[in-house]
């Protein structure tokens, strides 16, 4: 049985995926074609055994629009953030040249000595690898170069 507290706190993700939708509806409404993912684990990587960034669970079938998506590569990209109790919920969003967005939920815990350990590195190397990939690691990576943005106010 879920409990009341565990309720209340995973409230933040419902937030996060509400957040997603309205930003992708308001992009829509501009004209662009959007690509909603609906993430499933992440994993902060610190180096330590493999990979260096943060990797985010797609769906197979969402991966393949994500692929067409940002075919062509990226134009830009923002981050929004907020800090939910022990969490850092993040909406990245990719915008490519084609007038394509794609939207990506993404989480960390303040208490995951691996997402401190991948934050100070890349904040002190200037960029972050963000790792889309599917359970049979068909992938993505896009370079972010301003892996601030991931870190709460004040930290």
């Amino acid at each position: 049985m879920t409990g009341i507290a565990e309720d209340a706190e995973l409230e933040w993700w419902d937030a996060l995926l509400a957040d997603m939708r309205a930003e992708a509806t308001a992009y829509e409404e501009a004209g662009w074609e959007t690509v909603q993912i609906h993430t499933g684990d992440v994993t902060a990587r610190d180096g330590s055994v493999d990979d260096l960034g943060l990797d985010v669970l797609v769906p197979d079938n969402e991966f393949e629009h994500l692929e067409a998506a940002l075919a062509d590569g990226v134009d830009r990209y923002e981050v929004l953030r907020s800090t939910a109790g022990r969490y850092v919920a993040l909406l990245f969003i990719i915008e490519t040249g084609g007038e394509s967005a794609v939207f990506v939920p993404a989480y960390y815990s303040g208490r995951d000595d691996a997402a401190a350990a991948l934050l100070r590195q890349a904040t002190d190397a200037g960029e972050l690898t963000l790792i889309l990939r599917t359970l049979t690691d068909d992938r993505f990576e896009l370079a972010l170069d301003s892996p601030e943005l991931l870190v709460p106010d004040g930290e």
